[in-house]
């Protein structure tokens, strides 16, 4: 039974073989031995190359004081709405989560 399945997983991968071959192709370029003018040079070639990009500055960022005060007031809203609890606690804490959503889509602008 065993000399059954190791033939039969030899011929698997015998069978497969062929097909990675093919998958990888056969190489396009062909170099050349003639006497061309590009062969003639030998060393450093000096090509052109394209001008440096001109750096674009960046833009200017706002100051975030206000932006980290809203999260910090928030979360502090959402802290005492679930200490004081009931329907009370539930308007503070919504109010406050409102708060820190809007600071932190502010301060990731």
């Amino acid at each position: 039974m065993k000399i059954l399945r190791f033939a039969l997983f030899a011929a698997i991968v015998a069978a497969s073989l062929p097909a990675f071959a093919l998958a990888q192709g056969a190489p396009t370029m062909r170099v050349s031995a003639a006497p061309v003018l590009a062969n003639m040079t030998v060393g450093v070639r000096n090509t052109l190359n394209a001008p440096a990009p001109v750096p674009t500055p960046v833009p200017f960022r706002q100051d975030t004081k206000q932006n980290r005060a809203m999260m910090i007031v928030g979360g502090a809203a959402m802290l005492t709405g679930a200490v004081v609890g009931g329907s009370a606690g539930t308007l503070i804490s919504v109010s406050g989560a409102v708060v820190f959503l809007w600071g932190l889509y502010q301060f990731l602008q």
